[in-house]
């Protein structure tokens, strides 16, 4: 009851006075509805509740969010959807269904998880539901060594490979490494530790950290203009994920093959400036000058740019460390343009078509930073942002996505689905309702095809409402076979 007791203050503390009482009510709406129920670790769910809602607390998110946290385990049957709607508003009762919706797109094991991704970047209008799931599976995996073996690994792999991807796409990276640490830590133990070993035995941790960063300013410090430097140690799970091309058994590994595993970002205003800040890092330190960029003389093609090279500083370690000198504008842009790791990452092949435009990223930033101000005053603020906007998904009766064209018909959904069946289909059920093969399919719909299993082919007639040019390719294509017999 204490840690009940210490999260609600806090929460409340942070809350500003005019909806604190809201804020109240919720908690005790959600400890009437959970009244002893425990999680596996025998902690009781308010307390994993009000976690939750302290973290929508600290990044910044409206009240509104920090009352859907808390009541967001809470069943939606008909007289509580009645209770929340009147007690605490539509608002926040849209922010659960879409939270319910959410954790359930991720349970169908048939759907391959960037396709998952994209749906609930696709389907979710406002942002808030997404960054309440990523809490929770944050808090989630911290505990997540007393849940059941048969439904760790599972948990676990939609922790690293949706609700991480999900966390950085949402400029939450304190979140998405934490994430990835814990999770890491319990679905790869042996790896995790051996690399954990490794980097104790070369002793990198945080105090060498600051040891750098104190050389590297010291070297910068009298230059007459502003500057900032910024440090951080590669995440076990990035190095993990560099590593593993090298280790075919996992025996041994040379954290050492990995190059950054400090790095530093130094910001200034001028271009110039950056070339001043690395000719007095020259002056002490040593450069692997066969590594050595430039960036900003020499732009990439994506926009990309910065000085960045290895360097050692011997009078603190023997360790490469990898420096990147850059200007502010130059920062914002490789953070938020065309040349951000986000847009290299969602310009795949395999994850989104090369046409996508991602000043959503930018956005997405803006308005989160913008929810941290006007949190204070306003108690509903969404994160609104259009994603993926130019791909349908819709959902086969056992709950797989899949992933469509904008103006897919029901036909190309058949065939999507499997080519004997769309060879078959003569209708289909769309949330219940027969319709014709030639209804165009949007977001969200459950489809289940109609097949006559005498059927061998769709008729010419079909290549009128065939969408994809793939549909169209397999009509003929059967049609041609059909013909010659």
């Amino acid at each position: 009851m204490m840690k009940e007791k210490e999260l609600q203050d806090n929460i409340l503390k942070e809350t500003p006075e005019a909806f604190r009482d809201t804020v109240l009510d919720a908690i005790e709406y959600a400890r009437t509805f959970h009244k002893d129920k425990k999680r596996y670790n025998q902690e009781p769910m308010l307390s994993h509740l009000l976690s939750i809602a302290k973290l929508t607390v600290q990044v910044g998110l409206d009240c509104n969010s920090t009352i859907a946290s808390i009541l967001h385990e809470v069943e939606l049957s008909e007289e509580h959807v009645r209770n929340i709607s009147n007690s605490f508003g539509e608002e926040v009762l849209t922010l659960l269904k879409d939270i319910h919706r959410i954790k359930q797109s991720t349970e169908t094991e048939e759907t391959p998880e960037q396709i998952i991704i994209k749906y609930i970047l696709s389907s979710s209008e406002d942002l808030r539901p997404v960054i309440i799931k990523v809490l929770d599976t944050l808090e989630d995996v911290k505990t997540i060594d007393v849940v059941p073996k048969e439904k760790r690994k599972k948990s676990l792999s939609k922790a690293l490979n949706i609700y991480v991807v999900l966390a950085e796409y949402l400029d939450l990276f304190s979140i998405k490494k934490e994430i990835e640490e814990n999770a890491f830590k319990e679905l790869l133990p042996k790896e995790y530790e051996n690399i954990n070993k490794r980097l104790e035995k070369e002793e990198i941790d945080e105090k060498l950290l600051k040891n750098l960063e104190n050389a590297i300013w010291e070297q910068i410090k009298n230059l007459p203009f502003k500057k900032e430097v910024k440090g951080r140690i590669k995440s076990k799970y990035s190095i993990y994920n560099k590593l593993k091309k090298y280790e075919k058994e996992w025996t041994n590994p040379d954290v050492n093959r990995v190059k950054d595993l400090i790095a530093f970002r130094i910001t200034t205003l001028e271009k110039d400036d950056c070339f001043l800040i690395l000719e007095k890092l020259i002056d002490k330190g040593e450069m692997n000058y066969d590594r050595f960029k430039d960036y900003i003389s020499n732009p990439k093609k994506n926009g990309y740019q910065a000085v960045q090279f290895p360097i050692k500083l011997p009078e603190v370690s023997e360790l490469e460390v990898e420096i990147q000198i850059l200007t502010e504008e130059m920062h914002y842009t490789n953070t938020y343009g065309p040349a951000s790791h986000i847009a290299y990452k969602a310009s795949k092949s395999r994850f989104a078509k090369p046409t996508n435009q991602y000043d959503w990223v930018e956005e997405i930033h803006k308005q989160m930073m913008a929810s941290k101000k006007e949190r204070i005053s306003k108690r509903n603020i969404p994160i609104l942002c259009k994603i993926f906007r130019d791909e349908v998904f819709v959902f086969t009766p056992k709950g797989k996505i899949i992933d469509l064209e904008k103006g897919d018909t029901v036909l190309d959904y058949a065939f999507k689905v499997h080519t004997e069946i769309a060879n078959k289909a003569i209708s289909a059920n769309i949330n219940g309702k027969v319709s014709k093969l030639s209804t165009i399919l949007k977001t969200g719909d459950v489809v289940e095809i109609k097949t006559d299993k005498n059927k061998k082919c769709q008729k010419i007639d079909a290549l009128a409402y065939a969408n994809s040019t793939s549909t169209k390719f397999k009509i003929r294509n059967q049609l041609s076979k059909y013909l010659l017999k």
